[in-house]
């Protein structure tokens, strides 16, 4: 008897796990449908008496930071400021700034504070910095000093992309990253993001107050005149490019599928996708 039940136990954890996948497809489905949009009641599936289903969330990947389109610039305020609000110091943010600066550039010259192939050699790498943007998040970690980002803020991952067309959505970012872009206070980032959620408080819904321009944004949150237009050139408005998340369950099961897309039309374009089976309830 114990062994049947193991095996029942495993066909029904299959089963499951199975339709957790086939929820997750048939959201992610309608999340690319050119003709659904964010607020789309199509995106939660409806109660069909059964314990399973899909649930999927859009926003704009502008809405994080992207990496790459910081450290090829001549502005790399923004992270230093993010940084500073995370909780490091003035000199571990110039070592870890510098250090990333370096990873991405194609020389071998040290940045004042930065680290070059000795100093990986030193630690028995042979093939870092990799001296290319980054290509995924996950490569970020293996820089000098960014261990103190991960020990100071373990959802970090939440806050950067290397997919987005490089400015933050003025309208979407966390609060944090408009803070850090804007040259404001958080409390301030926070109450704007609230005011544009409009009465419902959720964000890419009809309610949404949006600006027509970055100057008309950042004229609400008192960004400093006196740097504005290097300010207003780290915002958009709108973001094109999209990340779709659908989430399927299936009894105690989930799996879960990141998509990053183009721009909605004729024809979307996957930038980048990723699917994963959730740790079971």
């Amino acid at each position: 008897l114990s062994l049947l039940k193991v095996d029942v136990d495993d066909n029904v954890a299959e089963v499951h796990g199975f339709t957790a996948w086939q929820q997750a497809h048939a959201g992610l489905s309608y999340g690319l449908h050119p003709k659904v949009k964010r607020d789309d009641p199509i995106l939660q599936s409806p109660d069909t008496g059964y314990d399973d289903g899909y649930s999927v969330k859009i926003e704009p990947e502008a809405s994080r930071l992207n990496i790459n389109a910081v450290l090829t610039s001549n502005d790399q305020g923004t992270l230093v400021n993010l940084f500073k609000l995370w909780g490091l110091e003035d000199k571990e943010v110039d070592l870890l700034v510098d250090s990333l600066i370096d990873w991405v550039d194609g020389d071998s010259l040290i940045s004042l504070n930065g680290a070059e192939e000795n100093y990986y050699l030193d630690l028995g790498f042979s093939d870092r910095p990799y001296n290319r943007t980054f290509r995924d998040l996950d490569e970020l970690p293996l820089v000098r000093g960014f261990s103190l980002v991960e020990n100071l803020k373990p959802n970090w991952r939440d806050y950067f992309t290397v997919w987005s067309n490089g400015p933050l959505d003025i309208h979407e970012a966390l609060p944090e990253l408009i803070a850090a872009a804007a040259a404001v206070e958080v409390s301030m980032a926070a109450e704007f993001r609230g005011f544009v959620a409009g009465d419902d408080s959720i964000l890419g819904t009809e309610d949404d107050i949006l600006f027509s321009t970055v100057g008309e944004a950042l004229d609400d949150l008192v960004s400093p005149a006196e740097s504005r237009e290097l300010i207003a050139q780290r915002f958009t408005t709108k973001g094109e490019i999209l990340r779709i998340e659908s989430e399927g369950y299936s009894g105690n099961f989930r799996y879960l599928i990141k998509v990053i897309s183009g721009a909605k039309g004729q024809q979307t374009d996957i930038l980048d996708y990723q699917e994963k089976q959730l740790a079971s309830e």
